[in-house]
């Protein structure tokens, strides 16, 4: 063997390794400065801007990959790509302070004439669902957080599968990770009969290209392009099975006319985004009625548009009210700007209620929620829990002016981070309704006085709120 190659050989290796480790970390730097300078440019609550520029600049072997994976906030690509979708515009203006904003912001205008039906409970979504999908005889398009394979969600899938037989063109759109216990199997028999299914960012197919973090959240059932449900409502039992026997609250409503234009071209677009196609499709919309009832305003928001519509709709509603505002939702984690809009109202002295689950089905949330409840209450704000039963339902109405009602809870991940859906309601008959609804299950509910906090109980409150909701 001859030594002095060997020697040489050994020093090569020997500089080699400094040269590949100080490239590596060059590279590390520059692309810690890219991602630091992207961070500080997005719209994001200030807690999670400064949990991650910490974690990429000490971390940055943990930080660089985990912002890589989950930390975007806006899809650009889907930005682009809804603007290939011809989203209706009915041209129907309307002279009201919030409708205006969301014209502004992009959002199409309200259309009147639409025939809307809320469900005062889930025997009666059931009833309305399973009537319009056996009446499909064109299309159903379905796209939702959870659709669990229980009963309920067995015979859907059932009710999919026969219709798909028939010659009704099925499309079922599943969020992956709400939806992670429908596996491929249980959707055998549908895609065998000629339905398609698509999974929104699959985690583990596509982990470079999903956004873990970004997750869909819109509730819409759609037949015939026709008709259209949706709410607050996923396909499960818990959600459509009598409240009797599952103790859990929620609110839905169909409707058909101009809004289901709206949702079908929200359901174009999220389901051309998760088969990876780029279609231009043209949605028809059908004429408003001469007269004012029936206005909505379908109002999507989330990482495919460019702006937070819903949370700028609550911002402006909250400032605009004058004098009462009332709010149900499931988890209570608002930002800093809605907190702050919520606690003004009341201290200018507008009624401000909220009502919320006494214990809702993750113990997380109602930690997080409990410092911006005693803030809250300290400025007015009449807090309402509802005990033994699980509030799932979304409503915010002002001045019984206007009302929102959909996907969205008001939390931060609703609000900034999942794609939701809303529809904005401005006539008098739905608004009446709704605000029944409200003193309905306010009635059962006892009055919340908010305990003071020690500094453990703070901490724990600041550290589930970092780690759970801000990212």
């Amino acid at each position: 063997m001859d030594l002095s190659s060997l020697n040489i050989g050994t020093v090569h290796l020997g500089l080699l390794w400094p040269l590949l480790i100080q490239l590596g970390t060059a590279l590390m730097v520059l692309l810690a400065v890219l991602l630091v300078a992207q961070i500080l440019r997005s719209r994001r609550v200030p807690a999670a801007t400064l949990g991650w520029v910490l974690t990429i600049i000490f971390v940055p072997f943990i930080g660089i990959p985990l912002y890589l994976l989950i930390g975007e906030r806006k899809l650009q690509s889907k930005i682009r790509r809804i603007t290939r979708i011809e989203m209706p515009n009915p041209s129907c203006s309307y002279d009201h302070e919030l409708h205006y904003l969301l014209v502004s912001l992009g959002i199409p205008s309200s259309s009147t004439g639409n025939d809307v039906h809320f469900h005062r409970d889930a025997e009666a979504a059931h009833q309305d669902l399973w009537a319009r999908l056996e009446q499909a005889a064109v299309s159903i398009d379905i796209e939702v957080f959870i659709l669990r394979p229980d009963d309920l969600g067995t015979r859907i899938i059932e009710l999919l599968e026969r219709k798909a037989r028939e010659g009704v063109t099925v499309r079922l759109l599943v969020d992956d990770v709400g939806s992670f216990e429908l596996t491929r199997r249980r959707l055998r028999g549908l895609t065998r009969a000629g339905g398609q299914v698509a999974r929104f960012m699959p985690v583990i197919a596509s982990p470079l290209r999903s956004r873990h973090n970004l997750r869909d959240h819109r509730k819409i059932v759609i037949v015939d392009k026709q008709w259209v449900w949706s709410g607050g409502r996923n396909l499960a039992d818990e959600y459509l099975k009598p409240e009797t026997e599952t103790g859990w609250i929620d609110l839905s409503f169909s409707q058909s006319g101009g809004a289901v234009s709206v949702y079908q071209s929200v359901f174009e677009s999220d389901w051309h985004f998760a088969c990876e196609t780029d279609a231009l499709i043209r949605v028809p919309v059908p004429p408003s009625s001469d007269d004012d009832q029936g206005r909505v305003q379908v109002l999507p928001s989330g990482p495919d548009v460019a702006d937070d519509p819903i949370h700028a709709a609550l911002l402006s509603a909250c400032y605009n009210a004058r004098e009462r505002i009332r709010i149900v939702t499931p988890y209570f984690i608002p930002d800093d700007g809605l907190q702050q809009a919520l606690k003004l109202a009341a201290l200018r002295g507008v009624r401000v209620e909220l009502l919320l689950p006494e214990r809702c089905d993750h113990r997380i949330a109602d930690i997080a929620r409990d410092r911006y409840l005693r803030e809250l209450h300290d400025a007015g704000v009449r807090i309402w829990l509802l005990p033994e039963l699980m509030v799932h339902a979304k409503l915010m109405i002002f001045d019984e002016d206007v009302a929102l009602c959909g996907s969205a809870n008001l939390d931060i991940r609703s609000l900034f981070l999942n794609f939701e859906v809303m529809s904005v309601f401005y006539s008098p008959d739905e608004l009446r309704w709704l605000t029944e609804w409200f003193e309905r299950w306010r009635i059962e509910c006892h009055p919340h006085h908010p305990r003071g906090a020690g500094i453990l109980r703070e901490i724990l409150e600041g550290l589930v709120l970092l780690l759970a909701y801000q990212l």
